[in-house]
């Protein structure tokens, strides 16, 4: 009876001083933690290379953990068991959480088993060995914690922030990119179909007015028939500039190839522009071979040709002379679209697709001031370009080159 109360007390003893001594360790409580190492302490560390035969090469270890992971550390007994060997030696044996805080990353260690052998010395009890369990699968030799993968686990990580941050400022440009086209949109819209309606709504006001006391004039309703005939294309030209610039603008459009006839998409848009150009008795000439056929967007060449024709029609005199070809070299097809109009001066040549100014025609035509910007965009989203070359009253050529 009286030794088991005796090495009851001795567990407790031992318990309590190696907790002592844990927690000045887990603190990264130097001195402290020295106390209660003998002078001829041995240990067996969790790290490749962790054993030591002496006291001085077990500080050692200590020192180069702490360096690595200097911060206090988290933990958590699970169960501490003491057994007595003799009056003054006694085995310890303890599993326990650690979490572990580096400048590189955390790292826990669950179920870390540690035995130790305490002996008392001087009436008091001190660590003449330690053993810690295996290491851990991430660690490599000269690591008390597993440097390396923490490095490396927070390079990822760090890879991955930018990547995310690349991300969401790509999202932001987008949606600052949208909403200054919606903006935009906005601003041509307000101010460039004000004006045709306006006018549209005169007429037919002025009609309808008069309609009784001009019933029987027929020259007088032709004349204005003629009028809102012009006005309808003129503004179904002009919606459609804004809806296929801003569909443009704020979608990715991806061309749709397939084999089509270019001379047939040319004659289409000369039939829809058929009334600009009889009114202003100009002649166009086409030169397009009927056989030829090219692997491309039918859709976004028909918006391309009838821009630039009406441009053509808007800056031509009257009976002035319109010249069409299309011809296919070196892979590329290039289709030139020419007039004999009042052209450009070098300074509007060069800004020719630099903004949504418009210019009003040479019978005052006014424009959507977006078609060329449309084209531009359009034809390099097939791969092309857009060359133009133009004197003052000498006229304009436009060339669409985009590869076949």
């Amino acid at each position: 009876m009286v030794n088991n109360i005796r090495y009851c007390e001795m567990e407790e003893d031992v318990k309590n001083a190696y907790l002592r001594y844990f927690e000045d360790y887990t603190k990264r409580n130097w001195a402290g933690m020295l106390n209660y190492f003998s002078n001829s302490i041995t240990m067996i560390g969790t790290g490749i290379d962790e054993y030591s035969y002496s006291a001085k090469d077990s500080i050692a270890l200590f020192e180069r953990e702490f360096e690595q992971a200097s911060e206090p550390m988290k933990y958590k007994f699970k169960s501490i068991k003491v057994f007595p060997l003799c009056d003054d030696v006694a085995y310890l044996m303890t599993i326990v959480d650690m979490h572990f805080v580096t400048p590189n990353g955390d790292y826990e260690y669950s179920n870390n088993r540690t035995t130790a052998i305490l002996k008392k010395e001087n009436g008091e009890w001190k660590l003449v060995h330690g053993h810690w369990s295996q290491p851990a699968v991430e660690q490599t030799e000269g690591e008390s914690v597993p440097l390396s993968a923490l490095i490396a686990q927070n390079k990822e990580l760090k890879f991955e922030v930018i990547k995310k941050q690349k991300e969401l400022e790509e999202q932001n440009n987008q949606l600052h990119h949208m909403n200054d086209v919606k903006n935009k949109l906005f601003t041509i819209v307000s101010h460039d179909l004000k004006s045709p309606f306006n006018a549209f709504m005169g007429i037919t006001d002025l009609m309808l007015n008069n309609f009784e006391e001009d019933f029987n004039d027929k020259e007088y309703f032709h004349i204005r028939l003629q009028l809102l005939n012009e006005m309808a294309h003129n503004l179904y030209d002009l919606t459609e500039n804004l809806l296929n610039w801003a569909n443009l603008n704020v979608s990715d459009i991806k061309p749709k190839l397939r084999l089509v006839p270019v001379d047939a998409i040319i004659q289409k848009q000369m039939n829809v522009l058929r009334p600009m150009w009889m009114k202003k008795n100009i002649r166009i000439n086409e030169d397009v071979p009927h056989e030829l056929m090219v692997e491309t967007d039918p859709d976004i060449i028909a918006i391309v040709v009838r821009n630039i024709l009406s441009n053509a029609i808007k800056f031509s005199f009257k009976s002035g002379i319109i010249s069409i070809h299309a011809a296919i070299n070196d892979g590329f097809i290039e289709i030139s679209i020419s007039d004999t109009g009042i052209g450009m001066n070098p300074q509007q040549l060069e800004n020719v697709f630099s903004g949504y100014n418009t210019t009003r025609g040479t019978e005052n035509e006014k424009g959507s001031g977006i078609g060329l910007v449309t084209c531009k965009e359009f034809v390099e989203k097939l791969g092309g370009e857009i060359q133009v070359k133009s004197q003052v009253n000498k006229g304009t050529t436009f060339s669409v080159i985009i590869p076949v």
